[in-house]
């Protein structure tokens, strides 16, 4: 054996055990799993991984077994150990002959990532106003009749309105803004939605339909063009490429208390590298305390900042992010910090 191809053999089983030790299994991993119906792929990376984002390293692909996002309740998952580290594999029946005959099989739709309900509202509506156009949208002017607000069925006259009859505006209302966590620098407006308002004549105003409301809409309450969003929750569980870090600046639905599938409001967006899929860890902002062993005034020590759970971002806007929270191993706060896991 040449001195050239030992080293390159050396090389080669050292990045193996590199790579074996980036994937930590948990403690006790079940070495086969089927796969439940009420299973989300969080659910399943959960059982097996420490860091259900590295699902993506450890899946076993070949043309057989495709997207590591496409697991089916009924699959039989099955752990392998090897040098190379951890990997999970599609448990396939033994071959047996084969003749021809006619199988119905109900449609089964593969897991989700997450639990879709959590998230459905959050994907289908406007949540997030640029700081730029919350001041220039079209905006309800009156009330037939004249009323101050109105519900479902009700007619509404609004002004700056340029979409034909017959066109539909989701009617939203502006909330506070949300703000670098660090800068205070304002990153956009929280939009309440209303409901939706259908064009019944154009003109300066123009008169709508309240076809749907979760809310009363009142006079100043703004018109938004709604582009139709793919509700889809199939996608990847991945880590950042490059390592991102942020702040909780926000929870949705008026919800004080963060804890598990909770829709909370990062201050890093698109422009920072988020996409769908992407995992982050949650950590308790650090604190200190005082140092009454070694006394003298002002003797503090600094506490390291304390892992709190993990979220999935799920819709990225421009400069900040919807996120739910997976796991939750203690109560987490606005002003929390989040980091590439």
């Amino acid at each position: 054996m040449s001195a050239k191809f030992a080293t390159g053999l050396a090389l080669l089983f050292a990045c193996a055990r590199i790579l074996a030790a980036e994937v930590a299994l948990n403690p006790d991993p079940p070495e086969r799993y089927l796969v439940q119906a009420n299973d989300t792929l969080w659910d399943v990376a959960s059982r097996f991984l420490r860091n259900p984002a590295q699902w993506s390293q450890v899946w076993y692909r070949n043309p057989a077994l495709g997207n590591p996002g496409q697991i089916y309740p009924g699959d039989v998952l099955v752990l392998r150990r090897g040098g190379g580290g951890p990997r999970i594999e599609l448990e396939t029946a033994p071959a047996v002959p084969l003749s021809p005959v006619i199988r119905v099989t109900p449609l089964v739709r593969e897991i989700p990532v997450i639990p879709a309900d959590a998230i459905r509202a959050f994907l289908t509506r406007p949540r997030v106003l640029d700081s730029a156009d919350a001041d220039t949208l079209p905006y309800i002017v009156g009330f037939p009749d004249e009323h101050i607000s109105g519900g479902a069925g009700y007619g509404i006259y609004a002004r700056g309105v340029k979409a034909a009859k017959g066109g539909v505006l989701a009617v939203v209302r502006p909330g506070p803004a949300y703000r670098d966590g660090v800068t205070e620098e304002v990153l956009g407006h929280e939009a309440l939605y209303i409901g939706d308002a259908q064009v019944r004549s154009a003109g300066e105003p123009s008169e709508l339909l309240l076809v749907r409301a979760e809310r009363e809409a009142v006079i100043g309450d703004r018109l938004l063009a709604v582009e139709p969003q793919e509700l889809t929750t199939s996608y990847t569980l991945h880590a950042p490429e490059k390592p991102v870090s942020g702040r909780i600046i926000g929870v949705l639905d008026g919800v004080t208390q963060i804890g598990q599938y909770q829709v909370i409001v990062l201050d890093r967006g698109g422009r920072d590298g988020l996409e769908v899929g992407h995992v982050l860890d949650i950590y308790r902002e650090a604190d200190t305390i005082k140092d009454y062993v070694a006394g003298g005034f002002g003797n503090v020590v600094e506490t390291p900042p304390d892992w709190s759970g993990s979220l999935v971002v799920f819709r990225p806007f421009d400069r900040v992010s919807y996120a739910l929270v997976m796991k939750a191993v203690r109560a987490m706060h606005i002003g929390d910090t989040v980091r590439s896991p």
